[in-house]
């Protein structure tokens, strides 16, 4: 009796399953990043001449001949097309967000002081006052 049952559990699940993907939203995947939320354009930018600079692409030397070429990457039939677009879009993902981290916390906006401050600065931590 309890095969009946773990049979009839396993056929609904194969259902359920089935179901979920013959109405699954598959546009979710052609979504452009500006859909996706806020975009720091600035990291953008970075991050795609970095890529460019780091994978020395000689196809894309603007940031809008990158996107051009991976478009055509990922909508390429060849498998090797699609392994390259995926490296390259892991590339760039990892560096967007190391620029978009070190941007929100502080470590991208770093600049040198005037010597007033600085000083100031120094002569408080000498002294232990913060």
């Amino acid at each position: 009796m309890e095969f009946v049952w773990k049979r009839r559990w396993y056929l609904q699940l194969g259902c359920i399953l089935i179901l979920n993907v013959a109405y699954a939203n598959l546009d979710y995947q052609k979504e452009t990043p500006v859909s996706l939320g806020q975009i720091d354009h600035q990291c953008w930018e970075v991050s795609s001449h970095g890529l460019v600079e780091m994978k020395k692409l000689k196809v894309a030397d603007t940031v809008i001949a990158l996107w051009d070429f991976m478009m055509f990457l990922k909508e390429s039939p060849k498998p090797k097309h699609n392994q390259l677009f995926n490296d390259l879009a892991q590339n760039f993902w990892d560096m967007y967000v190391d620029c978009v981290l070190s941007r929100s916390h502080g470590m991208g906006r770093r600049q040198l002081m005037s010597p007033k401050y600085s000083s100031m600065y120094s002569h408080r931590t000498l002294e232990g006052n913060y």
